[in-house]
């Protein structure tokens, strides 16, 4: 399976992210994930991570999705799935604790 980005619309209150996936045999589908312009006034989360997540979400679906339940052609990005991504790809640096004593 080969998943291509195409680019992004903007759509009034958010940022649509589409892409195509190729796989043998299905051929060639296209979905959308679509994140909200608020996701973005984070100081974690930028506009240059909105195509990563959406990749990783697609991503996700296409692996869980079967014949009976194939993945969905529109995703939507949760406050979760951001949470998710941020603490993946921006962990928090582990603090150094100082004995206080001089070595």
């Amino acid at each position: 399976m080969y998943i291509q980005y195409h680019g992004f619309s903007l759509e009034g209150t958010s940022r649509t992210y589409a892409y195509h996936v190729i796989d043998t045999p299905q051929g060639t589908r296209e979905f959308t994930v679509e994140v909200q312009n608020t996701a973005f006034r984070s100081q974690r989360f930028r506009i240059q991570d909105g195509p990563g997540i959406c990749f990783a979400r697609l991503k996700l679906e296409l692996d869980r999705e079967t014949s009976e339940a194939p993945a969905e052609h529109h995703l939507s990005i949760t406050p979760g799935d951001i949470q998710d991504y941020v603490e993946k790809t921006y962990p928090k640096p582990v603090k150094k604790w100082s004995s206080g004593v001089n070595s």
